[in-house]
């Protein structure tokens, strides 16, 4: 039997906010819109969102397509911000990941990020050998519901359990007929009676 953890990214496998946050108002300054300050009060409200509602959120004076286009600036600093400087861990991932592998479950990830985001977390904690595969919004263009979809479908998975830290995680696997463990150390709540985990470590245990 084929069996994987799949992750959600921001509130599960780490707390990226202040750098994400530092990294957009250096490149609004950089663009000549220092008049525009983001806040990490601001961002938390909009975490788990897909960019197209960043966006929308961050230039509503513009047209989506103008304001895709300005945030892809912001995306592209980010990445590059995190690739370098990482952000804060909410517990020692790489043990969790080769603890799951050991007992014969695959890690996967899922997140409604930017393309390049997830891949600037595997890259600057080293993390890619222990990753299988990942799906984002900024690579499918999709919510979360089908990009868990897709992953379940091309990895042929019969097992599996999706850890996430937001209604909006919850909303997505229950579109997508998938089990959901809550993070409750993260961002969010849950309104439903779902297995809670305190620390990511647990995860270990429920497998």
């Amino acid at each position: 039997m084929k069996r994987a953890i799949i992750f959600d990214m921001d509130g599960t496998l780490w707390d990226s906010v202040d750098n994400i946050v530092f990294s957009w108002n250096r490149a609004l300054q950089e663009i000549g819109m220092s008049d525009l300050v983001i806040t990490r009060e601001r961002l938390l409200g909009l975490m788990g969102k897909t960019m197209d509602k960043f966006a929308k959120a961050f230039f509503p004076q513009y047209s989506p397509e103008k304001g895709m286009e300005l945030f892809h600036v912001l995306e592209l600093a980010e990445n590059e911000y995190l690739r370098q400087h990482g952000a804060v861990l909410l517990g020692n991932v790489e043990a969790v990941f080769r603890r799951l592998h050991e007992l014969g479950w695959g890690v996967c990830i899922v997140s409604n990020c930017q393309s390049g985001y997830i891949e600037a977390f595997l890259e600057h904690y080293h993390l890619e050998n222990l990753v299988d595969d990942t799906e984002c919004y900024g690579d499918t263009g999709r919510g979360k519901a089908d990009n868990l979809k897709a992953v379940i479908e091309r990895n042929h998975l019969e097992k599996y359990w999706y850890l996430g830290d937001t209604q909006g995680d919850y909303d997505a696997c229950a579109e997508a007929d998938v089990p959901f463990v809550w993070a409750s150390y993260g961002f969010g709540s849950v309104d439903a009676e779902v297995p809670k985990i305190d620390s990511v470590e647990e995860i270990v245990q429920i497998v």
